[in-house]
């Protein structure tokens, strides 16, 4: 009897153990993609400088290793190499593929909440731990004052650019797009700067404040000094998004002879901390 007790237990330990396997990674509902491009380049990690370990063609099917894209363009993917039938693994850009499954997501907290984003993926308060789990590991990381920094690279309608998660005791408070583009001729900025204002109202709608902001009117009545006029401080542009828990604040401006395009976002939350630190210094002195 005990011998027949012990046999059953077996069974049943190997018959949990077969259908965790069944279940895992391997044998999961897989999910494809399939290459749209002619031809399409899969790298080994997810950026594009990385080492490109494949180029695949037209037609050809991907196993989605995880449904949440990589840097919002990345997608992680198995592959069986045409030589070796070896399966490997690396991240191909979004814009290459096609899913050939139908996704419903719903962001959610932790307590079952829906959850709004406010930059990308992410949304004020999150951790570091959690950014990166949305964005991977950052390109950077640095330390300004009391914040920390995490940095990635990005194209962004052809501009390349930084993209910077800042933290205040580990909590995300504001973000920002630096833009990285170079010109010969200063006036070209202000095409970048439709682009990225073009990209900001294709993601929040049409900004309800612009400026045109002459601090020096030296260069004011020749517009082919206009770019010249922004590189030296005289001339800024701005358009301003004021969404429930975000500001959002693009700017052209210049520093040293040099045109700078950032949009900067700042949670509400943050902004109110600010003051509040500031009327604690006033009432020290006083």
């Amino acid at each position: 009897m005990k011998r027949a007790r012990k046999a059953a237990a077996r069974t049943l330990v190997c018959i949990i153990l077969l259908c965790a396997f069944l279940t895992g990674p391997l044998f999961s509902d897989t999910k494809k993609l399939r290459v749209t491009a002619e031809t399409a380049r899969i790298y080994l990690e997810p950026r594009d400088g990385s080492t490109v370990i494949a180029t695949v063609e037209k037609g050809t099917i991907l196993t989605l290793r995880n449904i949440r894209k990589i840097r919002r363009i990345w997608n992680h993917v198995y592959f069986a190499t045409d030589k070796s039938g070896v399966t490997k693994s690396g991240y191909i850009q979004d814009s290459y593929v096609e899913r050939l499954f139908v996704v419903t997501t719903i962001e959610t907290l932790d307590e079952g909440k829906e959850t709004e984003k406010h930059f990308r993926d992410a949304h004020w308060g999150m951790r570091q731990d959690q950014v990166m789990r949305l964005e991977g590991a950052p390109s950077a990381q640095d330390k300004t004052g009391e914040y920390k920094v995490m940095r990635y690279w990005e194209s962004i309608k052809d501009m390349g650019c930084w993209i910077d998660y800042i933290f205040d005791d580990d909590k995300l408070m504001k973000a920002r797009y630096i833009f990285l583009v170079k010109h010969e001729h200063k006036t070209q900025y202000f095409g970048d700067y439709k682009k990225a204002k073009d990209f900001l109202t294709e993601v929040h709608g049409q900004s309800p404040l612009t400026n045109v902001n002459w601090l020096n009117a030296e260069h004011k009545d020749d517009y082919s000094k206009w770019g010249l006029a922004v590189s030296l401080g005289h001339l800024e542009y701005s358009a301003i998004w004021d969404a429930p828990e975000t500001e959002i604040v693009l700017r052209l401006y210049g520093e040293n002879n040099e045109v700078k395009l950032v949009a900067e976002y700042t949670g509400k939350l943050e902004k109110e901390k600010k003051k509040d630190r500031l009327k604690g210094g006033i009432e020290r002195i006083m």
